[in-house]
């Protein structure tokens, strides 16, 4: 099993506007749109409870070929359309449990 875990800030505009709290349920419920893909085991978007970046992405797939076909999924192209203005500075950890 791999875990891909991602961490975000919001964009400047995003945190100008006060517009957190909604801009979580939005990305909340596009988080919900991924979960038939095949081979992703869970998902799931959460405000970030240490400091350093506002929010946490976490997934699980069953293995590198079904998080590699997640990337180009075209659901996962359609939620990364929809997130790419409020959220910015990635930072990406994959690990694997054996």
């Amino acid at each position: 099993m791999i875990r891909h875990i991602l961490f975000w800030n919001y964009t400047d505009e995003v945190k100008e506007k006060h517009q957190e709290k909604e801009t979580l349920i939005k990305l909340k419920e596009s988080v919900e749109t991924l979960k038939d893909i095949e081979g992703l085991l869970c998902v799931e978007m959460e405000e970030n409870l240490s400091s350093g970046y506002d929010l946490v992405f976490y997934s699980e797939f069953e293995n590198q070929e079904a998080l590699k076909d997640f990337q180009n999924h075209p659901l996962h192209e359609a939620h990364k359309k929809r997130c790419k203005d409020l959220v910015c500075k990635r930072l990406c950890g994959d690990i694997e449990r054996k």
